[in-house]
């Protein structure tokens, strides 16, 4: 023991206090002291041979702060022993002082000037001691996984996973809320770290939360992806509509919204008021006092401006086009006609109300309209990053072997996705844009030719492309004339062209495939007769005399000579076959538009030829071509170079029933196989079937009508179809106790609750007998565009009523019973096809922890199949049959447990 060892105090009976318990020299409870001092420790029987490390020490924590305080406390003993005579069931104790806490060093286990051993008094011979620094190996630490979490994590302050989470980024936010119950709770209670969050990831600037939002919604709007409508299962969306606080896609905001055209006349509430100044009544529209905004019916959508200066909306010619949220207006209306319904005559209380609504309403757009250009500025790209980019590409193009020039750089496809990127440019990324670029330089630079030759309008003599073009029209333009006159090669073609047509129509191929099969049938039977030498001579594409090749003029020409001439374009035929037809290089699906012929291609030369890449072939069709007025019968100036591309063997066009984007790259030469409509099932989705009898009374058109609405809510058919189900279900119904069809009167009363039972239902249709009938053009109101029903019935009073056909077949353009059926069997195998991914997924997730679940996986799960809620509305009539022969009440009781869930899944 060390000599300054103090001495032990006697105790009474002669017995010394620490007779039997240990002792041990240990460094100063000052870290930054190097002194020492004496202290006793209690020990126990059973812990007699025992290493206790310094790790041991601060994990049992309590236990050994206990017995090393109450040892402070007592004096210590004075029995002294040599560092020699350590004994052999000893304590040894590892201290640590500030010696010990280097950077970059590991405190040892091993023996050193601040270890000592303790023990109790001799009790044998010495025995040899342990090797410490056996017994554990500093140099491994713990490997964390997402399979091995930090075992204390649950052990840390809420306090400070507030200040970790608060620099964690939005996105990140939105994933830990659904680690556990924990994390749920701290981030569901302390808006505080979505605010840090959100100002730390997006910066200080940003727009402030906006009124009516929590900090957490806020944040999910900003950061957040899917569609917040309940019941849709769409994980992708990422349109935030700033407007109405809500991110939706496109079916549901059309669900949601409503324009102000198509409000019913019962619910347009126009407000009277009174201007002092020159005592001249005014009024206003209920739905003006809302947040609204500008759509133009498709994807594109903006707040409606304010003029600040007047607080008040600035002027719009088109009010048409103002679109709000259905439930802000069904509340706004019950609190105007509550306010009607207290004050009838005062006329103060409405303006005072109205004027307070307006305020809160242009605070409110200001507010939106910041938060739209700072949210549309931080998805723009970086200007000056994308100039860095576009300087440096250009200066490593210039340095080629030859140079390549800016002009055409800018004709490349990669370049411009490249410039895009928001990084840094760097070697690595010119080469891998090099790569891409150097196979393509011939077809750039004849983008380019056509480029400088379309620019020079007033001298198109010096381009001998464009004096080519002018010598083929004169050759080819006399069918257009009055004096109409061809050319043998134009005779032969327009010859071949009627043969093949007449074919097609033996063959009965649908009018979506009619001009496209038609086309490709002609260019299969000219080059086979070219083979064998029995094609005419003429003047060709490239200015020779010879063996006639094909061009676009002449397909152009059969489709306006032999298919226009048997089917009038004005008609309902005449649409699906002469303009729907699609571009192979639009490959978009959020918006899909459908061209005619020439249409089609005058836009493939402006949105495609003048890009080139790998899988674009639209180069071909930049060739110059003269853009004078053609003279005679034409009206339109050319847009194309039609004398002078070549027939393709594959055209760039596909027909409305095949999507684009499942189709390969087009290629000219490619010999793909024309895909036709597939021919659809005839038969009837009401084949056997009889409507399930309800509570609701055979003669309730409305209440049947409604009924079954609800019960088609969720389902995954369009709104017309939901709307042929629904209709049949309540005219059979009515059919079954009265021999006469319903009056049109009780469809109108229903109409509303249809709208709030089933948002997916658009009430808008067009006019069925309008539509059916050949001799109305298509341009009409009621056969192009698709009228509110309302103003339907009205059409119909006026043109229809009294004729052959009844308001349930000819009122609405419905699809038929047939189509109802093809539609159902294709919801389900794409829904089914769903399901089972989505319960694959889920089935890994407890093998796969780096897997997270899906929020819209329940959604899926839960969503019925069309075929399910048909046999719901109209069970065969054998189960019919059996059901009725036992009590009725059950299946009611079972479609009023229905009606209360569909009424749970109404709600956003």
């Amino acid at each position: 023991m060390d000599a300054f060892a103090p001495p032990a105090r006697p105790r009474a009976k002669g017995k010394r206090k620490y007779e039997h318990e240990p002792f041990m020299r240990v460094g100063s409870s000052f870290i930054n002291s190097d002194s020492s001092s004496y202290e006793a420790t209690g020990s126990k029987s059973s812990d007699h041979g025992k290493v206790v490390s310094q790790s041991s020490v601060l994990l049992t924590g309590q236990s050994v702060d206990n017995t090393a305080r109450d040892c402070t406390r007592s004096p210590v003993s004075t029995v002294s022993r040599s560092r020699a005579e350590a004994p052999a069931n000893g304590f040894t104790f590892v201290i640590s002082t500030s010696d010990d806490f280097k950077f970059g060093q590991r405190s040892s286990l091993g023996r050193s000037d601040h270890q000592s051993s303790l023990s109790l008094r001799d009790r044998g011979p010495a025995e040899k001691r342990r090797r410490l620094s056996n017994l554990t190996q500093p140099d491994q630490r713990p490997t964390l996984k997402p399979s091995r979490p930090i075992a204390n994590s649950d052990q840390v302050n809420s306090d400070v996973w507030q200040t970790i989470l608060g620099y964690c980024e939005p996105k990140l936010l939105l994933e830990v809320k659904t680690l556990n119950s924990a994390f749920n709770r701290l981030l569901s209670d302390r808006s505080a770290i979505w605010k840090a969050s959100r100002q730390n990831h997006f910066g200080p600037d940003m727009p402030d939360c906006p009124p009516g939002l929590t900090e957490q919604q806020y944040v999910d709007l900003l950061a957040g992806r899917g569609c917040q409508s309940s019941t849709c299962p769409n994980e992708n969306t990422a349109r935030v509509f700033w407007t109405f606080q809500v991110r939706l896609c496109a079916r549901c905001f059309k669900e949601r919204t409503v324009r102000a055209d198509e409000l019913p006349l019962q619910r347009r509430h126009s407000i009277p008021l009174w201007k002092e100044e020159d005592s001249v009544k005014a009024a206003m529209e209920l739905w003006e006092l809302l947040p609204m905004a500008w759509s133009d019916g498709r994807r594109y959508m903006r707040p409606r401006s304010v003029d600040e200066t007047a607080n008040g909306w600035r002027a719009e010619s088109n009010s048409s086009h103002f679109t709000f949220l259905k439930s802000s207006y069904a509340t706004l209306e019950a609190e105007y006609i509550d306010l009607l319904s207290h004050s009838p005559t005062g006329g103060g209380a409405v303006k005072e109300w109205v004027d307070g609504i307006h305020k809160q309403t242009m605070a409110f757009m200001a507010q939106v309209k910041n938060t739209e250009t700072w949210f549309k500025s931080q998805s723009t790209p970086d200007k000056d990053l994308q100039q860095v980019r576009i300087d440096f590409f250009e200066a490593r193009a210039a340095q080629l072997s030859p140079p390549l020039q800016s002009q055409m750089l800018w004709n490349m496809a990669a370049f411009r996705r490249v410039v895009r990127v928001p990084q840094a440019p760097s070697e690595r990324s010119w080469n891998t844009l090099k790569a891409k670029i150097l196979p393509y330089q011939a077809q750039a630079a004849q983008v380019e030719i056509f480029k400088a030759a379309m620019a020079r309008d007033s001298f198109p003599q010096i381009c001998p492309n464009i004096k080519l073009f002018q010598r083929l029209h004169d050759h080819r333009s006399g069918r257009n004339k009055s004096c109409r006159s061809l050319q043998s090669e134009q005779a032969f073609v327009l010859r071949l062209g009627r043969e093949q047509f007449a074919r097609c129509v033996q063959d009965k191929v649908a009018d979506a495939d009619l001009l496209l099969l038609c086309l490709k049938r002609v260019y299969d039977a000219y080059e086979q007769r070219k083979e064998t030498g029995g094609c005419p001579v003429g003047l060709n594409y490239d200015g020779s005399t010879g063996p006639y090749v094909l061009t676009l003029d002449d397909a152009r020409m059969i489709v306006k000579d032999v298919l226009m001439e048997e089917i009038s374009p004005r008609s309902q035929r005449g649409e699906t076959v002469f303009r729907s037809l699609r571009c192979r290089g639009c490959r978009r699906s959020d918006f899909v538009k459908t061209w005619n012929f020439s249409g089609a291609f005058e836009h493939m030369l402006t949105a495609h030829a003048q890009q080139v890449g790998e899988g674009l072939e639209f180069w071909r069709f930049a060739i110059p071509y003269g853009t004078w007025k053609p003279p005679d019968n034409e009206d339109e100036p050319y847009r194309f170079p039609w004398y002078r591309v070549p027939w393709p063997k594959c055209l760039p066009l596909a027909p409305v029933h095949q999507d684009t984007r499942e189709l390969e790259p087009w290629h000219p030469d490619s010999a793909e196989p024309y895909r036709p409509l597939e021919i659809r099932t005839t038969v009837s989705a009401f084949a056997g079937r009889r409507p399930r009898q309800n509570d609701i009374p055979d003669t309730d058109f409305a209440g049947n009508l409604i009924f079954a609405a609800s019960t088609l809510r969720g389902v995954r058919v369009d709104g017309s179809c939901q709307m042929k189900i629904a209709l049949k279900y309540a005219m059979d119904r009515y059919a079954a106790t009265s021999a006469t069809e319903a009056p049109l009167s009780m469809f109108r009363d229903g109409v509303e609750g249809v709208r709030q039972a089933n948002p997916a239902i658009d009430l808008r249709f067009r006019c069925g007998v309008c539509v059916g009938d050949e001799d109305i053009i298509q341009s009409a109101k009621h056969v192009k565009y698709r009228v509110p029903v309302e103003a339907l019935v009205i059409h119909w009073k006026e043109k229809h009523q009294g004729g052959e056909a009844n308001w349930g077949q000819g009122l609405m353009c419905l699809p038929s019973d047939s189509e109802v059926m093809a539609q159902i069997a294709e919801s389900d195998q794409s829904l089914q096809q769903e399901k089972e991914l989505a319960k694959a997924r889920a089935a890994e997730l407890p093998t796969n922890v780096r897997k997270r679940p899906k929020l819209k996986t329940s959604v899926v799960l839960q969503t019925r199949s069309g075929s399910e809620v048909l046999e719901e509305l109209f069970p065969q009539e054998t189960d019919v049959l059996s059901g009725d022969k036992g009590s009725k009440a059950s299946p009611s009781g079972d479609y009023d447990g229905k009606i209360e869930e569909h009424a749970d899944r109404m709600i956003l």
